[in-house]
């Protein structure tokens, strides 16, 4: 019989030439399952210490990696001892919490093998951890476990995903589900999204984005490509009598039955009969007989593997996997095997071994796709400049910043339905309410970005540091600042910040600003006078670290892009097909034509361009025609005649069109026929004045 061997090498045989080698350790080793799946992955690494306390399970792992520096107890060794590293992985044991839930951080962990974990990655920060665990972690202890785990890798930086992946997924002759995890250190956050393996994931994942966990969606990219196999294809054609059950009683049970063995391969589980108790004192489930045509139940830490039936020398005849058809089932590769083979090393540990271990081509699956997110990290860190996105709204700062060379690194927003939008359009679902982000689980970053909302402060102007923004979401803005030192910031507002409560907000922000020693400048800026036909003035305002030494004496015609001649108008926005949904009401229809005639005889009216109405009441409907359009505002959002409306089509503007007025590309996806997009739109930046600031701002930060 042959025995196939290639879910290894024809699949992920790749040289790996010219990639960065990352730096790996790896600890709870046993015989070195990650260690094999990370050899046969795209994942460019090699292990600089490995940690096992088996003496048997480390015998089998020097077998086969014998250059490993493998260390014993991990409880023992102390973090600093262990080398600084990229990625740290291992599969450690399921352990309750006793103070789960405290959000001590990983104090919470304490007691605990995971807690060897969360000092290691306290104490060393690699990029990456991945870890496996049983299947019942995502419920032992009503949850709280594996609650306290991703909650104390977030608390460590990291953003987590996590899922049940069976072993059969990737090819693998065994229903074997386990649980892994994976988190990437200061990675963007997005929304937990269904779970594509498990139900029962995809509700735990709905409660954690209640809680506001750091999560993103991982597993649900990770694929395998392996040829599926059945128990037939792993095993020997000539066994040991041993591993062959030949008692008198076995045989007259045998000659009394009549099987009807399943002819074609299937990839399930195919039980055949289960033994008398008499014939095999053991529980139900290891009495249970399989047929070689399906695969195997999941092959546990013990002698009395998986029992098969098979025909020897034309009889029927029970026996069970040999040790190396337990590795087979698990996915060890023939080299692996042969290794082990002659390591001297008994039957019992071998069985032992091989129920312990991680299955080394899921292993290898998930390693491929950790090598693509650090690749896509890789590039985007050869990116010109580094931003975040605060109060993101759909996007508008980030469209400008990207457009410049820039590589966003985390967004925030509170509204729902904007972070929906924002993750239609770039993949990432940005944070929640910025005001319970920690700054420490911000990465760091050249451009911080904001269009925080206008509101009064308390104690404005008592020079009390940013403590005088307390309880305004500008306080979040600038504790970041603070914290992070970024290069630059870019702040965004409604033009009436400068004279809102008597001037007192802009004095308060302005002296936080000087407090924490940026040189900046602001300036009120109308949309038409920079290219964008529309009546939009804004506050903007522009900061360099004084840190970093640049500092112009000229800053405001540095920072700020000259006015230019309008030469676009919106007349060359309008979209000739629309829905009858967008037309305006009979009663809007009436007080507008009572007007125009009004209009029309003023010298306000200039017939090149299209009729803009708004406001539109019984007592009065305001007119346009300038090619301009008027401000566009969240109000739009709560329907009535607050969209414009285009006299000549009888009909508010599109949601498409508010969209080009804004400065947004063709390209960006919004929901049509939606209150809530109007909002958003009301409520973005104008990106092409967001575009001419970034581009004066990285030519003086030289970026």
């Amino acid at each position: 019989m042959t025995i196939k061997n290639e879910l290894f090498s024809s699949l992920f045989d790749n040289k790996k030439t010219g990639l960065k080698s990352y730096k790996v350790v790896s600890l709870f080793s046993g015989i070195g399952g990650f260690e094999l799946g990370l050899k046969y992955s795209s994942l460019s690494s090699h292990v600089i210490f490995s940690s096992e306390i088996d003496k048997f399970a480390q015998q089998s792992y020097l077998a086969n990696f014998p250059n490993h520096n493998l260390v014993g107890d991990i409880t023992k060794i102390d973090e600093q001892e262990i080398p600084d590293h990229d990625i740290l992985m291992g599969g450690f044991p399921c352990q309750a919490f006793s103070i789960a839930g405290n959000r001590h951080g990983f104090e919470d962990t304490r007691g605990t093998l995971f807690f060897n974990v969360a000092r290691i990655l306290n104490a060393k920060k690699p990029k990456v951890v991945f870890l496996e665990n049983v299947k019942n972690l995502v419920s032992h202890d009503d949850s709280r476990t594996i609650h306290v785990i991703l909650r104390t890798l977030n608390d460590l930086g990291y953003t987590v995903d996590f899922s049940i992946i069976n072993s059969n997924e990737a090819g693998l002759p065994q229903n074997r589900d386990r649980t892994y995890i994976v988190g990437i250190k200061d990675f963007p956050t997005e929304k937990f999204e269904e779970d594509k393996r498990s139900k029962k994931i995809s509700c735990l994942k709905k409660e954690l984005n209640e809680l506001e966990f750091h999560g993103f969606n991982f597993f649900n990219n990770v694929n395998f490509y392996n040829e599926s196999q059945i128990i037939s294809d792993i095993l020997d054609d000539i066994v040991d009598k041993k591993y062959y059950f030949n008692s008198e009683k076995m045989k007259r049970f045998l000659s009394t039955i009549n099987i009807d063995e399943v002819n074609e391969p299937v990839s399930k589980i195919v039980k055949v009969l289960d033994l008398p108790r008499e014939t095999h004192n053991d529980n139900e489930r290891q009495r249970r007989v399989y047929s070689v045509n399906g695969i195997s139940p999941t092959i546990l830490a013990r002698s009395d593997s998986t029992k098969i039936i098979v025909n020897k020398d034309g009889e029927l005849a029970i026996r069970k996997f040999t040790p190396i058809e337990n590795f087979r089932v698990q996915g060890f590769d023939k080299e692996f095997t042969d290794t082990l083979k002659h390591a001297g090393i008994s039957d019992t540990q071998l069985y032992k071994q091989s129920g312990n271990a991680v299955s080394p081509p899921v292993i290898t699956g998930i390693a491929n796709h950790i090598s693509e997110v650090l690749s896509d990290l890789e590039e985007k860190r050869m990116t010109k400049f580094s931003f975040i996105d605060l109060f993101s709204g759909i996007g508008g700062f980030r469209l400008a910043l990207e457009k410049n060379g820039g590589t966003c690194l985390f967004s925030s927003d509170i509204d729902k339905y904007a972070r929906e939008t924002y993750f239609n359009n770039f993949g990432e679902m940005p944070s929640g309410d910025i005001t319970k982000i920690a700054s420490e689980n911000i990465p760091f970053h050249d451009i911080l970005c904001a269009g925080f909302p206008c509101q009064p402060f308390s104690i404005a102007g008592k020079r009390l540091g940013f403590e005088d923004t307390r309880g305004t979401l500008f306080f979040d803005v600038a504790r970041i600042i603070k914290d992070k030192r970024p290069k630059a910031f870019i702040l965004e507002n409604v033009a009436g910040i400068v004279s809102h409560d008597h001037g007192n907000t802009l004095d308060t922000i302005s002296n936080i600003l000087e407090d924490l020693n940026y040189t900046f400048e602001w300036k009120l800026m109308n949309a038409k006078d920079y290219g964008v036909p529309q009546n939009r003035n804004r506050w903007y305002c522009v900061g360099i670290n004084n840190d970093l030494g640049v500092v112009s004496t000229s800053m405001n015609s540095e920072f700020f892009p000259e006015k230019e001649e309008l030469t676009t108008f919106i007349d060359s926005f309008i979209e000739t097909t629309f829905l009858p949904t967008y037309e305006v009401s009979e009663i809007a229809q009436k007080n507008m034509n009572a007007f125009i005639e009004e209009f029309k005889n003023s010298p306000r009216y200039n017939p090149n361009h299209l009729i803009i109405a708004n406001n539109i009441r019984p007592s009065k409907v305001g007119f346009s025609s300038t090619g301009i359009s008027p401000c566009l505002t969240a109000k739009m959002g709560t329907g009535g005649n607050n969209v414009p409306v285009l006299f000549e089509y009888n009909r508010k503007l599109t949601e498409r069109e508010c969209l080009k007025i804004m400065g947004f590309p063709q390209s960006y996806k919004i929901k049509e026929n939606y209150s809530q997009a109007y909002k958003q739109i009301g409520n973005s930046v104008v990106v092409p004045i967001i575009e001419k600031i970034v581009e004066n701002l990285i030519r003086l930060l030289k970026i």
